[in-house]
């Protein structure tokens, strides 16, 4: 994207911003709220964290109390949004019961003081979310106090729950950031970590290796046997990357519910039935028309593009007076009334330019270069492309002259649209934004006519009375076909797809082919394995009956669940066997190459921290027993993850001697905290054993 072609983000009024603002508090959760649990058991929890259980009416409190912030801003919390708020909630709970009870147990209280709060909202120290905001920040890029103050006065003012929410928000976000740092501060490294770090970085190893990959051969020809597997599931099945999660695997049948004629014909009459308001509706009146009435809620006029329409609406729209409405008219299986809100002149301008990015420079020093090329090109235009592909370092507009085509007042910065506006055709000067300096010409300046509208939308939706046909073919299928076999036979008869689902956890959300599959899962997380098929379960515009297949339990995997890994890793096991008799004792790597059809290939000056050697082959255990090795020996077979190998070792190069073992401690320290954060909240959510219920209810 280019530098300058940046869309701007404005503060646009209030709404916008309190929706912005709504957004910020998902990060972190309601922390006074905390008094207010209430803690209930069996069915009526939807989840345990930290050895407490979570009331479902105290979560879906929480869950209501952020969705009234999006409904207080004219928001339609639609289940997908509900569900992300959900998702919200969860993920708070999550932080106040690992991160923010440690930081507690540390030390660092509850609260914080009025100047801190004050301090993090427009002080020295703003929270991420508002500093990296352009709606909150002045023309250097800088946060802009005032702006921040006027921010958090108007929400105090004119929505004062949005405030305290906002305001608890923070202090739970400031005290977790609090423990964090306290945490990061504590990473430490002696000088022996320092020197093993730097040893395993900097010793080398050259030699050379004939490789016998286990995908070289058929697994056909090594198949294992029954008791091979059981035996290799006995050795492994306690292994930490077999540890199985609760999921269960089911079988669906999908039926559509599609619209008739006749509800398309019943969709067109109810927009035929708005006509007369919104043809009426006049001033702002026509934006909360659009708002009350439409599908997509676009309440501002937005410029109208020729050939949206089919040709006969289109001439309709593009030729038609300000106020005029066009349609009921159909596109796909949208139905649209289109009103013609504004004729409006639209200022264009063409400019092109040279930027000197101060991100990181001098700016004293940029300014200089930046006058001097003012000077060079109006000394000489011809020379602007030339200087734009040496020194401009907007990648956006480099190979193109520097040249920005037709743009309006909206798209580019505050700053760069003044010179491109401000000034006349043929003036070359010098702006200053955020990205740098720049060198504007300004090479030509136009306005145009912009038609613009207001559209309420409507999908053709099915009826009642065509979603209750559907239901009946779903319930048919359902009542008549009790048992596996049976069940999949009818829907063969029928011509209906039957959609596999392998391995659904109760946490996930998505099933493979439908629309709002959350009463899906939910059946999927309750019901028992008895052959029978579900009832018909609405998802979207569509029923859907399943049937369960199987149940997974949390812990170590029944060979049944793993038996098709476990059947790839005993092969693999036998190819090793077998490769490992074929080459073992053979010290002569060119012969070895020719008879197991590979070649002799060679590493040099490989570290000793690598974990892979030339060829595509993850091997960190073959590496370590390289350098293991003695020089000019050649190796027994040794069995890798991925083939079995034999090598040759040339020389081993010792990791020379540290000359700066501070730079080696700080590298290897920074690198400590920048994996602690994350580090901390996995370790903080594995032992808290975090049991997700919530599928028992959403």
């Amino acid at each position: 994207m280019a530098v300058i072609g940046k869309i701007r983000n404005r503060m646009g009024g209030l709404l916008v911003v309190l929706v912005g603002g709504a957004l910020v508090l998902f990060v972190v959760s309601d922390f006074f709220d905390n008094g207010n649990r209430s803690f209930g058991s069996g069915d009526r929890s939807v989840g345990e964290i930290a050895g407490e259980e979570i009331d479902v009416q105290f979560f879906e409190r929480r869950v209501d109390e952020q969705a009234e912030v999006y409904r207080s801003n004219g928001t339609t919390v639609d289940a997908n949004l509900q569900d992300q708020i959900r998702n919200s909630v969860w993920n708070e709970l999550l932080r106040e019961r690992t991160l923010l009870a440690q930081a507690q147990k540390a030390g660092f209280g509850d609260i914080i003081s009025r100047e801190e709060f004050d301090d993090i909202r427009f002080g020295n120290n703003i929270l991420p979310d508002f500093k990296s905001n352009p709606s909150f920040q002045g023309p250097d890029g800088q946060p802009d106090q005032s702006k921040l103050r006027n921010y958090f006065k108007a929400i105090q003012e004119q929505a004062p729950m949005f405030f305290e929410m906002q305001k608890r928000t923070f202090v739970t976000e400031r005290l977790i950031t609090k423990y964090n740092t306290l945490v990061k501060k504590s990473c430490f490294v002696n000088s022996t970590q320092v020197t093993d770090e730097y040893t395993q970085k900097n010793a080398k190893a050259s030699f050379s290796f004939v490789a016998k990959r286990y995908d070289s051969e058929p697994d056909s020809l090594y198949k294992p046997t029954e008791e091979d597997i059981r035996r290799y599931y006995e050795a492994h099945k306690n292994e930490k990357k077999w540890e199985q999660r609760a999921s269960r695997s089911f079988d669906y049948v999908r039926f559509p519910v599609v619209a008739t004629e006749a509800d398309i014909a019943a969709a067109q009459q109810e927009m035929a039935d708005l006509l007369p308001a919104f043809r009426s509706a006049k001033g702002k009146e026509d934006s909360t028309f659009v708002m009350a009435n439409a599908d997509t809620k676009n309440a501002v006029a937005s410029a109208y593009t020729e050939g949206t329409a089919d040709k006969l609406n289109d001439s309709l729209i593009t030729h038609a007076d300000t106020g005029a409405v066009v349609g009921p008219f159909r596109s796909g299986d949208v139905w649209k009334l289109v009103k013609v809100k504004e004729l409006a002149d639209v200022e264009e301008a063409r400019v092109r330019h040279i930027l000197l990015s101060t991100q990181g420079k001098d700016e004293a020093t940029q300014k200089a270069k930046a006058d001097s090329i003012l000077a060079a090109v109006k000394r000489d235009k011809g020379k602007f492309e030339e200087l734009v592909k040496k020194y401009s370092e907007d990648p956006g507009s480099v190979s193109n002259g520097g040249v920005y085509e037709w743009f309006d007042r909206t798209r580019m910065v505050p700053e760069f649209t003044k010179a491109s506006f401000d000034e006349k055709v043929g003036a070359i000067t010098i702006c200053k934004t955020s990205y740098g300096f720049h060198i504007v010409e300004v090479l030509g300046q136009r306005s145009r006519k912009e038609r613009r509208v207001l559209t309420v939308d409507r999908r053709s939706r099915p009826l009642p009375a065509t979603f209750k046909e559907v239901y009946k073919k779903a319930n048919e299928l359902s009542l008549n076909h009790t048992d596996t076999a049976s069940f999949r036979k009818a829907a063969e008869e029928q011509g209906l797809a039957l959609t596999p689902v392998q391995d659904l956890r109760a946490d996930q959300k998505y099933v493979p082919g439908l629309q709002d599959p959350a009463s899906v899962v939910s059946w999927a997380s309750r019901a028992e394995l008895d052959g029978k098929p579900s009832a018909p379960i609405e998802s979207g515009e569509a029923y859907v009956v399943c049937m369960l297949r199987s149940i997974k339990q949390d812990g170590v995997p029944a060979l049944e669940d793993v038996r098709t890994q476990f059947t790839a890793e005993a092969t693999k096991e036998k190819k090793a066997e077998a490769f490992m008799t074929l080459m073992n004792g053979k010290t002569d790597l060119a012969a070895l190459a020719t008879e197991t059809k590979s070649s002799v290939q060679q590493a040099s000056d490989l570290p000793f921290n690598s974990f892979s050697i030339p060829g595509g082959y993850t091997e960190p255990e073959v590496i370590g027993h390289v350098f293991g090795m003695k020089p000019a020996t050649t190796s027994a077979a040794l069995k890798g993850d991925q083939g079995v190998y034999v090598v040759n070792l040339t020389s081993v190069t010792p990791a020379p001697a540290i000359t700066d073992a501070e730079g080696e401690r700080k590298q290897l320290v920074d690198r400590m905290r920048q994996r602690a954060e994350n580090q901390l909240f996995n370790a903080l959510r594995t032992a808290a054993e975090v049991k997700d219920e919530r599928s028992k209810f959403y």
